[in-house]
């Protein structure tokens, strides 16, 4: 059983953060939890010479200054509306640094945020302090990219789930995670183990649909640990279905979840210890291009 008690969810008062923090507060009325939702005033950098630096004072801004960008907030989360308890708080400094430092003061149990999507995410305000919250965050990320515009309302989130599994300690926590939520909601499970080839250099006979064959001794073993690695409760108390697959990591998670109409897809924040597939930036490529929230968890 997942318990999700505090959700915290930064702001940037884009398009792309509305959408996260609409999921974070569908989240929370799913777990009755509560939602921070955090505004980081970015430093103001001084455009005096350094030399002249002590003819200055550096800019800050007042109680006053905080209290209208508070109130700002406050009016911006009104507009989501909601049943779940939204605190706001509004902060000056290093964006990822008070992310990280307000997720392990809550402490929060899961992390939303908003991704700009593939042309933005290393560009935008917080296109790239998502990519820096996957290193550093002390919780479960929940990113919501930009395709998606609407937060289920009054149901549970997540009826349809992918799991991507490559048995690194991250990848197992996915599955566990995504088996209770599959359990809790009566979701259907698809679970995905991809066979990366050896070098993409090496010449190798096309199979059908223009997919490199599959080493049967390697897919056999494959299969073998993955239905061993799934419980035996989550085949009792909801829908699983798993598939080992040939191809390109990311883009063989990202088809599945296109095929199989998932609303989420978990995956390890790193991984890829054994060598089959380099999930740290399968993980990366995944949340740049998925077309629905993907839940991206540490060991």
């Amino acid at each position: 059983m997942i318990e999700v008690k505090r959700i915290l969810c930064p702001i940037d008062y884009s398009e792309f953060s509305r959408h996260a923090l609409n999921y974070a507060i569908a989240v929370a009325q799913w777990y009755k939890s509560s939602v921070t939702a955090l505004y980081v005033l970015p430093q103001v950098a001084s455009l005096i010479p350094a030399g002249d630096r002590g003819l200055y004072p550096p800019f800050v801004f007042t109680d006053d200054d905080l209290q209208q960008f508070k109130a700002h907030l406050d009016a911006f989360v009104a507009e989501s509306g909601g049943q779940a308890k939204v605190e706001t708080v509004v902060v000056e400094g290093n964006i990822a640094d008070w992310i990280t430092s307000v997720a392990r003061e809550l402490p929060a149990d899961l992390l939303v945020m908003g991704t700009h999507g593939r042309s933005g995410f290393d560009r935008l305000m917080l296109g790239s302090v998502t990519e820096k919250m996957l290193r550093k965050t002390p919780c479960p990320m929940l990113t919501v990219p930009s395709g998606v515009t609407n937060a289920p309302a009054g149901r549970v989130p997540f009826t349809r789930i992918v799991c991507a599994v490559d048995f690194s300690p991250s990848s197992l926590k996915a599955l566990e995670c995504a088996e209770s939520l599959a359990e809790e909601a009566d979701a259907r499970l698809r679970v995905v183990h991809v066979l990366e080839p050896a070098s993409v250099f090496e010449p190798v006979a096309m199979g059908a649909g223009g997919a490199p064959p599959m080493n049967p001794h390697q897919a056999e073993a494959a299969w073998a640990r993955l239905r061993e690695t799934i419980s035996k409760d989550a085949r009792i108390y909801s829908q699983v279905t798993e598939t080992v697959i040939v191809g390109k990591a990311y883009r063989e998670i990202l088809r599945e979840a296109a095929d199989h109409g998932s609303e989420l897809i978990l995956i390890g924040a790193h991984g890829g210890l054994l060598g089959s597939v380099a999930f740290g930036s399968t993980t990366h490529h995944v949340i740049r291009e998925a077309t629905c929230p993907v839940l991206s968890l540490r060991a």
